[in-house]
């Protein structure tokens, strides 16, 4: 039973982080049993470990709907990503060898493709690559898992944030200045850049909310 859970659990947090459940959409546990041929309890476990996450609400009437963040919640999750992020990227600098700097720069190489040939979406996965190299080598893994939990819960507003026009350019240029402090072992500069980066995320998404959420 609590291998069942655990599926069902899982199956219903990727498809809520990739988008195919949509911000305030009803998860009803009668159709979800039938779909996974579970009974309802278990539907019922797996949903309560999604709101433990923070990724659905479970009403009073004890019907689930994937969370949709005010402009308010998803503000301040993205002032704890800045705070993050920069602390993270300093920590890392120093065990960025020349193997991290050659991965970062080919995902830069492909980002700029991505970005030339429109391919938006493309571009975001490029980007998530160019950030994991800093991640992996990050000696702090709490920071970093932090840092993807929120990234998992405001993974379709970010990636849909290179779509608002000028957003791409804004974001390759930015990327391109982190490269730049790293190549040069400044963690200052990197931190700076990190923190401005995220900043200018938030402000992307405080100027687009309804698009974005």
């Amino acid at each position: 039973m609590r291998n069942q859970t655990n599926q069902v659990h899982q199956e219903l947090r990727q498809r809520i982080i990739d988008g195919v459940f949509r911000p305030s959409e009803s998860l009803t546990e009668l159709s979800l049993a039938a779909e996974f041929g579970v009974s309802r309890n278990t539907v019922r476990k797996a949903l309560l470990k999604l709101e433990s996450e923070n990724l659905v609400s479970i009403e009073e009437n004890k019907s689930a709907r994937v969370r949709r963040f005010s402009i308010g919640e998803a503000v301040q999750y993205l002032e704890v990503r800045e705070l993050l992020e920069g602390f993270v990227i300093r920590q890392s600098l120093p065990l960025l060898g020349p193997a991290e700097i050659k991965e970062m720069q080919a995902t830069l190489d492909e980002m700029q493709e991505s970005l030339e040939a429109r391919e938006l979406l493309q571009y975001s996965q490029r980007n998530w690559r160019f950030h994991d190299v800093i991640y992996r080598v990050c000696p702090n893994r709490p920071a970093v898992e932090m840092i993807m939990s929120i990234k998992n819960l405001m993974k379709q507003c970010n990636i849909r944030t290179v779509l608002i026009p000028g957003r791409g350019e804004e974001s390759f240029s930015e990327h391109n200045q982190i490269l730049g402090a790293l190549v040069k072992g400044d963690a200052d500069e990197a931190e700076m850049l990190m923190r401005r980066h995220m900043s200018g995320l938030r402000t992307v998404l405080q100027k687009n909310y309804e698009l974005l959420l």
